[in-house]
């Protein structure tokens, strides 16, 4: 937690973010299934359409297999057991499915794509077990669950065990080269910058009516889904975490829930769908950022996923489609730099990760790079979160890391 606190120099932010690496000794059980060209077999905690990529992906690196799946839904999990070729008998269902799985044995990963409040309890059970993590973003929906987070990365090193968060704009070169650039001062003086992380709305997955629909449609609840700014604003905010590489003093802002509730039929739920903050990095640099999550209809830059830094010297453009540019004293084409133009970059993003992932398992880095960095821009979202919730109050930085608070959801009822 210390080195999260502190504020963070532009050279060890950098090395953090996988700019600089670290290797340890591999167990020798794990160095015999790489020599002898046994895959790396997954079990998969969540079956809904984030699987489907990162599942995905596994497969088409070469060298992971799927073998276990769990998910509460029985028919969640039966149609991912299909696509990808999962026995029955290793198809777990219910709330403790992940348990089940883990019980069972016969894995080297676990792969955590459930909601997001349940991933703390499901990742510790895994470091626990022994086995390595693959992390979805968000990592938790709440600052004690961040902290959970990072301390099962700790205790997973210990373990000579890899832990990945699977952020994809940090899997490319072209914007690691671009965030180089920056600290190096290729702006000049920062002064201004803009974030923007908007979605449309998500529909209901199934008819409202009880804790088992509440999971269904879990992107309609704070406590499941932590908001949309933890949700699916975390990736805009990653990227801004990544290009200015230090921490804000603080963060004001408003949020509310107005066009959903006001619509013929009112979206069941509690998440709110805009959001408007800014962050306040000291000397007089400010940093806004602004969320919708609803229809704009077609109307010009109503959403997106992007980054504007603007400095003395330069100002930087970068968006999560894959275009990196700086303009200005020293210039910088993220395509002319990965000699290629890159337009969409899920899937590449996680292959390169699968890659990263298979890389440090077999020859022992348990350096975990990838941990600090998402831990840091999850703290970024939940400050501006808890900020937005206060209606134009300011929390400060250390307000955040420190934050005891946490989201709770009601699990009476539900099958074990």
């Amino acid at each position: 937690m210390n080195t999260i606190q502190n504020a963070t120099t532009r050279r060890d932010f950098l090395a953090k973010t996988g700019l600089a690496a670290a290797a340890l000794s591999m167990p020798h059980a794990v160095q015999g299934q790489d020599a002898a060209g046994s895959k790396l077999r997954i079990g998969i905690i969540g079956c809904g359409g984030r699987s489907n990529n990162v599942g995905e992906m596994a497969l088409k690196d070469g060298r992971f297999e799927i073998v276990a799946l769990a998910d509460y839904f029985q028919d969640a999990v039966d149609k991912q057991g299909e696509k990808f070729k999962v026995p029955a008998n290793r198809r777990y269902t219910g709330l403790h499915c992940f348990k089940k799985m883990i019980d069972a044995g016969e894995i080297d990963i676990v792969a955590v794509l459930s909601p997001p409040y349940f991933h703390p309890e499901q990742v510790e059970a895994a470091v626990e077990a022994g086995l390595h993590v693959w992390l979805a973003k968000p990592i938790a929906v709440d600052a004690p669950g961040v902290a959970r987070i990072e301390a099962a990365a700790r205790k997973a090193t210990a373990n000579k065990r890899c832990f990945l968060v699977d952020f994809q704009t940090r899997a490319l070169g072209h914007y690691n080269e671009a965030a180089r650039r920056v600290a190096a001062g290729d702006l000049g003086k920062l002064g201004y910058g803009e974030i923007e992380g908007t979605c449309l709305a998500f529909a209901l997955r199934t008819p409202h009516g009880g804790t088992e629909s509440k999971l269904k449609n879990w992107l309609q609840w704070r406590d499941l889904c932590g908001e949309a700014i933890i949700e699916f604003s975390i990736h805009a905010i990653d990227l801004a975490s990544l290009m200015i590489g230090r921490n804000p003093i603080s963060a004001t802002g408003f949020c509310g829930r107005k066009l959903v509730d006001e619509m013929p039929e009112p979206t069941p739920g509690d998440v709110r769908d805009h959001w408007v903050a800014t962050y306040d990095y000291g000397d007089g640099v400010k940093v806004g950022f602004r969320c919708k999550r609803f229809d704009g209809h077609g109307s010009l830059n109503h959403g997106g996923i992007y980054v504007n830094l603007h400095g003395s010297h330069g100002s930087l453009n970068a968006d999560y489609k894959g275009q990196v540019l700086i303009r200005g004293e020293k210039s910088f084409n993220g395509d002319r730099f990965m000699n290629e133009k890159i337009r969409g970059i899920y899937n590449i993003g996680i292959t390169n990760n699968w890659k990263t992932f298979h890389d440090n398992i077999t020859k022992g880095n348990f350096a975990q790079e990838t941990v600090a960095p998402s831990a840091q821009s999850h703290y970024l979202a939940l400050i501006a979160r808890e900020a937005c919730y206060q209606q134009g109050e300011t929390v400060n930085w250390e307000q955040i890391v420190n934050e005891k608070t946490q989201l709770k959801f009601d699990t009476t009822g539900l099958k074990s």
